[in-house]
């Protein structure tokens, strides 16, 4: 990514949605950083007062926050923001725009008959798309991306390097998914007869809805019967397992290295920690949250928040995390207690 030339600060300002508070409007702003590392030529966000240490000794040339903080050095600039941590990502944004790629096809991708590519869309060196598939308009696809039979690529998407979507897989609108994910291969279904395992058929789909992102090595494996889902503005990390059949609802959370078994779920809203299971048929409502590590063995209620190996609701848990740290001193005392008695029975 390279960042566009530098511009004022008040340009940025404008930009951004934001009011210059105090300073020069005329100060150019090269880049950005955080509070802790800016020069006089970046800008850096303050949206939390825990960073308020920093803010007092920032070199930042301009400081972007919601009201005006105490103790802003006297030579940094100020911008006001109703929310300064968008107004940043837009900063981001502006500064460092993802790479353009030009529109049409590598003579050395495999562009099977019957494959259509819609307009404005790259597919870069050594991809292979399979017959009966559609990518849509502006659509990026990389270098390695293989797509098979029947698949579709909504507009605005974008494919990583070494990325695999199995036959008959869709992808909504403007979904981004990076380097090495699989998605639609077939679920783990087998059943055990005669001594050994007979495979099950998977012969679903993968349906992905708008604005979604499946991170690195992610995989999300087709349906035995029907489809696996994953709704509109999910957001799926890196190494994450989403089984077959799944459904996921809508802007939900999956943190790395998280997994959910066949025919399990997520309602909108919904948030998986790292490394946190899932069991098959086991379902988190609307807003429900697991904590990193989790084990969730049963539903977890609309808005509830589960923490722990067999995880159970996060008061609870936190109650008997007190309680284990206690365990110690408590089997001291029970032993001075068990030597106490043990004297008075001699003496009896």
């Amino acid at each position: 990514m390279t960042p566009p030339p530098p511009i004022t600060l008040q340009i940025l300002a404008e930009k951004l949605g934001a009011t210059l508070a105090r300073g020069d409007g005329s100060l150019v702003v090269t880049g950005l950083s955080n509070l802790a590392a800016a020069d006089a030529s970046q800008i850096a966000p303050f949206s939390d007062p825990k960073y308020q240490p920093q803010l007092e000794k920032t070199k930042a040339g301009a400081v972007i926050a919601k009201t005006e903080p105490a103790n802003l050095p006297g030579g940094t600039a100020l911008l006001l923001s109703p929310d300064p941590e968008i107004a940043f990502i837009k900063a981001l944004a502006l500064f460092f725009p993802e790479t353009a790629e030009k529109p049409g096809i590598d003579a050395r991708a495999v562009i099977e008959p019957g494959a259509e590519i819609g307009l404005g869309a790259h597919v870069g060196p050594y991809a292979v798309i399979r017959s009966g598939t559609k990518i849509g308009a502006r659509a990026v696809i990389m270098p390695h991306v293989v797509i098979g039979r029947n698949c579709a690529v909504g507009d605005d998407s974008r494919i990583f390097p070494n990325v695999v979507l199995y036959d008959n897989t869709t992808l909504g609108q403007r979904v981004t998914v990076h380097a090495g994910a699989v998605l639609g291969a077939d679920g783990f279904g087998y059943k055990f007869r005669g001594g050994k395992y007979i495979k099950v058929p998977q012969v679903g789909t993968v349906v992905i809805g708008d604005d979604v992102e499946i991170g690195a090595n992610a995989c999300i494996d087709r349906g035995a019967l029907d489809a696996t889902k994953v709704g509109n503005g999910t957001k799926i990390d890196n190494l994450v397992q989403i089984g077959h059949g799944v459904r996921v609802g809508n802007h939900c959370i999956l943190c790395g290295q998280s997994a959910l078994a066949g025919s399990s779920g997520m309602d909108d809203y919904a948030v998986l920690g790292g490394n946190a299971g899932v069991a098959d048929h086991v379902f988190l409502g609307k807003g429900a949250k697991a904590a990193a590590k989790a084990g969730i063995g049963k539903d977890v209620p609309p808005g509830v928040e589960v923490f722990g190996l067999y995880a159970v609701e996060a008061k609870d848990a936190f109650k008997q995390l007190a309680a284990y740290r206690r365990l110690p001193d408590l089997i001291e005392r029970v032993r001075d207690l068990e030597r106490e008695l043990k004297a008075l029975k001699e003496d009896e």
